[in-house]
């Protein structure tokens, strides 16, 4: 799973409301296909937008600075968006903390980052059903080379301990507790990347940047509608395992 981040995970003033993860998942004997697709899909951006070989696909640098007025580049985020719902063996995880009415002690980087990689291997744990432990298939993250140490720390804990709360019963004999469920697929420690030498980090970004734009939209964004058909793009690869809301994406602004 290659994740990237929007927003940041400060609760100072003048931090940003949310912090968003997503995360591409793809298989790894299907890496090079992927890969290629991702090629195709930036070349065709190129001659249909004007993208020079040096740009990023991220959200925020096209947006500031893409070719063309805020319109056409509002387009192209969509156009590549739509390419990313629609790749072949590809899945899309979406999660975001929203600050606002978190306790102050809560820490913004461990509540999202411990909810999304447990989405991931929940993910691999639905792939492993039936499998024998010895044929069961691992995953590890690729991550934007941003929280390196402090990644690494967390994934090594969240391996012990990953504490779950979980609601057993029905109806009045509703109850919820909290379950240690430590990551038990997710192999390795985070690998990092430059995005710019990787386009499934840029690509990540990209669908990171579609949440923060309904969470939080440029005037830009606002002004096209994006900020309602980004996600709307990415759709038909969104997967939902952990629960998440009408959008696809996993939401944490309560706990």
């Amino acid at each position: 799973m290659y994740v990237d981040e929007s927003g940041d995970a400060g609760r100072e003033p003048g931090s940003t409301p949310v912090f968003v993860l997503a995360g591409l998942i793809t298989p790894a004997n299907r890496w090079n296909e992927t890969e290629k697709r991702l090629i195709d899909m930036r070349r065709d951006l190129g001659a249909q937008y004007g993208l020079k070989p040096n740009d990023e696909l991220r959200g925020s640098a096209i947006l500031r600075s893409g070719p063309g007025n805020h319109a056409r580049r509002v387009a192209l985020i969509q156009s590549t968006l739509e390419r990313l719902g629609k790749m072949p063996h590809m899945k899309i995880l979406l999660t975001v903390v929203r600050k606002a009415k978190l306790p102050p002690e809560t820490d913004v980087f461990r509540a999202g980052w411990s909810a999304h990689l447990g989405r991931f291997d929940g993910y691999l744990n639905t792939l492993n059903r039936g499998r024998a432990p010895e044929t069961g298939i691992p995953g590890f993250i690729v991550s934007d080379d941003t929280h390196g140490g402090q990644l690494d720390k967390l994934v090594r804990g969240l391996r012990r301990e990953r504490p779950v709360r979980i609601t057993k019963g029905w109806w009045l004999w509703r109850k919820s507790e909290i379950e240690n469920r430590p990551l038990k697929y997710v192999i390795e420690q985070p690998q990092r990347r430059d995005s710019k030498s990787s386009l499934l980090i840029q690509a990540a970004d990209l669908c990171a940047y579609a949440v923060y734009q309904r969470e939080k939209p440029h005037g830009a964004v606002l002004e096209q509608k994006a900020n309602e058909s980004f996600l709307k793009a990415l759709g038909p690869n969104i997967d939902r395992i952990g629960g998440t809301d009408s959008d696809g994406v996993f939401v944490i602004e309560n706990s």
